[in-house]
């Protein structure tokens, strides 16, 4: 099992301890998102450390305006194998929607970047269907998806999450498909296919039910791994290998490496 969205290394002082308690948990691989420059230097020495841990690098959008003119200081890190995608990056209007105008500027910063290094894109959107729809609809048309991304901890629209499979994205299930109140959520992943699906803890954050109110960890993924299993119709083992699948498909990743 997979965890293709996490942020682990960065202020843990415990890593090898949690990496122990994924590993007797089922999960043999993570994905690791740095989301401002401050962190990269954190992020590469944990892929360094740790062979089990794939990295990712980009600027949150909470942290738009914080985003380096140069793009080389985020290019000179493509040179790590572990590092396979750009991002998280996106749209987020809950906490900062007086920076909407530079949130999108920065979205598109990004894109142009993942197109340009030949990597997918880690999309992050809550409350920003519309401008993420049209944002995705306009790189598709200029053919900069074409290493595709992932919509990770779907929260989105059916109409987002139709946009997002029409633009080649996977979409991502998080502990919020296990919430009392996200059946909305539920609704939309039974309509997504399999073969398009990732499953992640987005840890330390939205840790899933029965761990709700905890620090999240990559050894919670199983319980969403379950919820999603029920959603499909599907048995547990299939979902962990459909997954994992799809993530190696997504990250161009070769089973054990």
């Amino acid at each position: 099992m997979i965890d293709s969205h996490c942020h682990i290394g960065l202020n843990q002082t415990d890593i090898t301890d949690l990496l122990l308690r994924a590993q007797a948990a089922g999960v043999t691989n993570m994905l690791s998102v740095a989301c401002s420059v401050p962190e990269y230097p954190a992020l590469l020495k944990l892929l360094d450390t740790y062979p089990m841990v794939y990295g990712a690098f980009g600027v949150h959008p909470e942290y738009a305006d914080t985003m380096p003119d140069d793009a080389d200081v985020i290019q000179k890190l493509t040179a790590h194998s572990h590092l396979v995608a750009v991002g998280e990056c996106g749209l987020d209007y809950h906490y900062t929607p007086e920076t909407k105008d530079i949130q999108r500027k920065v979205f598109e910063k990004h894109i142009e970047l993942a197109h340009q290094l030949n990597m997918p894109l880690i999309i992050h959107t809550r409350e920003a269907d519309e401008d993420t729809i049209a944002i995705l609809e306009s790189a598709d048309r200029a053919g900069w998806l074409s290493m595709g991304g992932v919509l990770h901890c779907f929260t989105g629209s059916e109409r987002l999450a139709k946009k997002g499979l029409t633009c080649g994205l996977y979409i991502s299930a998080s502990g919020v498909i296990t919430f009392k109140m996200a059946d909305e959520v539920r609704r939309v992943f039974q309509l997504i296919p399999l073969n398009r699906l990732l499953i992640e803890t987005d840890s330390p954050y939205m840790a899933p039910v029965p761990y709700r109110g905890k620090i999240n960890e990559p050894s919670y993924l199983p319980k969403t791994a379950e919820k999603l299993a029920e959603l499909k119709g599907v048995s547990l083992q299939e979902i962990e290998q459909i997954t994992d699948h799809n993530f190696q498909v997504l990250f161009h990743i070769t089973k054990g490496e």
